[in-house]
């Protein structure tokens, strides 16, 4: 069993410390690479929710002291930010993929950790940012259920058929998770996932188990609440949270559609830090499209040869 104190090293609160009703509680669970995207996550919330007070948590094992500045300038009139650093020793032996880190791990000590604050906690990834209005969310009734979801619709079918879940049609993106904190506490859910998650190989492994340990546990959510980008359909778009899953990630100058990132990136406190530009030839062949299509054609052109010539010279 873990024990949830002894792994939490640091905690500092940033914000409003004030006795506040019924905050809602919003958590991330990210590596130091991530720190970053998260505050622009939080920004937008905060920017499409002026009549909520939020809580946000931000579990994490580093943050520069860059980052931390950048984190103590978020709006605090309307939020209360409480940062936990911790020992991620205790997920070391778990599975990664190339694009799934260890910090994929991260969200399931959440509601253990929080469990003494509130009875719900809605947990993000860092690659969303929020459109409009979440207090909806607030008025969700569980039932008995652990979470509620967002039912997947582009999904792999050979992968789902892999898991033996019951409803085939049926599988959620781990992005977007409201919990039910009593319900994961009372079902073990934690102590759950670490047992199955040894079982075999998993795809996607976080999200692959928490759909086979949750499986009649959950409730459906509108997709207005985890809708992928290339999903958006921006005539009468009623999205709530805007996901950019996959590679490459709007912060990176090469993203294909990242004027809507752009927008709340310029109003985030990491506003005077550029993108990143591409270090690869096929990411600069990429972004000289981007730029053409910009009618950038100077900087277009000069990305261009840069793509041809560490082509020729890889």
């Amino acid at each position: 069993m873990i024990e949830i104190e002894k792994i939490i090293k640091l905690k500092k609160q940033i914000g409003k410390k004030e006795d506040i009703k019924n905050p809602f509680h919003i958590a991330f669970g990210v590596d130091k690479n991530f720190i970053r995207p998260a505050g622009v996550t939080i920004t937008s919330i905060i920017k499409n929710n002026p009549d909520i007070y939020f809580h946000f948590h931000l579990l994490t094992t580093e943050i520069t002291d860059n980052d931390l500045k950048k984190i103590k300038n978020i709006d605090k009139e309307k939020s209360l930010i409480t940062i936990y650093w911790f020992d991620a020793s205790i997920f070391q032996s778990l599975q990664e993929k190339e694009n799934l880190p260890i910090s994929m791990y991260y969200r399931l000590i959440i509601p253990n950790l929080l469990q003494k604050f509130t009875d719900r906690v809605l947990y993000l990834d860092a690659d969303i940012i929020c459109l409009s209005s979440i207090s909806n969310l607030k008025e969700i009734d569980f039932r008995d259920n652990v979470a509620g979801v967002v039912n997947q619709k582009n999904i792999d079918k050979k992968n789902i058929y892999s898991l033996n879940l019951k409803d085939k049609n049926f599988y959620f993106n781990s992005g977007v998770l409201l919990i039910n904190i009593p319900q994961w506490i009372s079902r073990n859910i934690l102590s759950e996932f670490m047992k199955t998650i040894n079982l075999r190989e998993y795809l996607y492994p976080d999200q692959d188990v928490l759909n086979i340990i949750l499986e009649d546990k959950i409730i459906p959510l509108p997709s207005a609440y985890n809708r992928f980008n290339e999903d958006r359909n921006l005539s009468g778009d009623d999205t709530v949270f805007l996901h950019f899953t996959g590679t490459p990630k709007p912060w990176k100058s090469w993203h294909e559609q990242s004027d809507i990132y752009i927008e709340y990136y310029s109003i985030s406190p990491w506003k005077d830090i550029p993108f990143e530009l591409p270090t690869q030839y096929r990411q600069m062949r990429v972004y000289a499209k981007k730029l053409w299509r910009k009618k950038k054609y100077i900087s277009s052109a000069r990305w261009f040869i840069l793509y041809i010539f560490n082509k020729l010279t890889k």
